[in-house]
């Protein structure tokens, strides 16, 4: 008796990476691919080519983000404005389509809020910081959601495990929400709670630390979406 000696080979997981992309994944990867890369070059540039009232340089440490955008003081206000409007939008659409990508049910809470902080950020460049009272509102909420947004999802990573995302993300998630924690007691401490506060101080310290930690919270935002999206075209190329 002829005894066959092939065996079975072990069956494949139905959903793979690569089996789960689709043209639908694709628009939100490059998405945030491109919205991240934009509001990084543009602030890049404008810092370089910035010069203050006083003539002085461009500096994280004692400048405002929007100081970059104020119309007749920065040189390139308009370049860094579009960036805004740009990567606001951008934002808005990884976001979405990061929630609609996702397992767990918090997705839709940070789709949601991601789309509004997009479209906030976006306003930001619309309503540059020489309309202080309304620029300090789109600021602000950009600023409350955006973290929101981006803590959700990095616990939604942890939850469900997903080879496109992996858990490290969700480490600089959560420096992310300790740079705004620390950024929102630095102006409960300051009293900086008003638009008057927010507007581009008369006297200049060499270190101030609310514009430093406001400049933690965005690059930790605009890291946190580039790699969240570069690990999920990777996973899915």
């Amino acid at each position: 008796m002829v005894v066959n000696s092939t065996r079975a080979e072990p069956t494949r997981p139905e959903s793979t990476p690569r089996e789960r992309l689709t043209p639908l994944d694709k628009a939100p990867i490059w998405a945030g691919l491109v919205g991240s890369t934009v509001l990084a070059a543009v602030s890049v540039v404008t810092a370089l080519a910035y010069r203050g009232t006083s003539g002085e340089p461009y500096s994280p440490f004692n400048h405002w983000v929007s100081e970059l955008g104020q119309i007749g003081v920065s040189s390139l206000s308009t370049l860094f404005n579009a960036g805004l409007v740009v990567g606001g939008v951008l934002f808005a659409f990884f976001m979405l389509g990061l929630a609609g990508t996702g397992h767990g049910r918090v997705r839709h809470a940070y789709g949601v809020i991601g789309l509004i902080a997009g479209i906030a950020g976006a306003g930001v460049g619309i309503l540059p910081m020489n309309h202080v009272g309304i620029h300090a509102l789109v600021a602000l909420t950009f600023f409350n959601l955006g973290w929101i947004a981006v803590g959700l999802a990095s616990i939604d990573f942890v939850r469900h495990p997903d080879v496109r995302f992996p858990r490290w993300l969700s480490a600089i998630g959560a420096a992310t929400v300790v740079a705004f924690v620390a950024f929102l007691v630095s102006l409960k401490t300051e009293g900086v709670f008003d638009a008057s506060g927010l507007a581009a101080p008369t006297v200049r310290r060499a270190f101030w630390i609310v514009p430093t930690l406001e400049w933690a919270l965005i690059v930790g935002i605009v890291a946190w979406v580039f790699l969240t999206a570069w690990t999920w075209r990777r996973a899915t190329a």
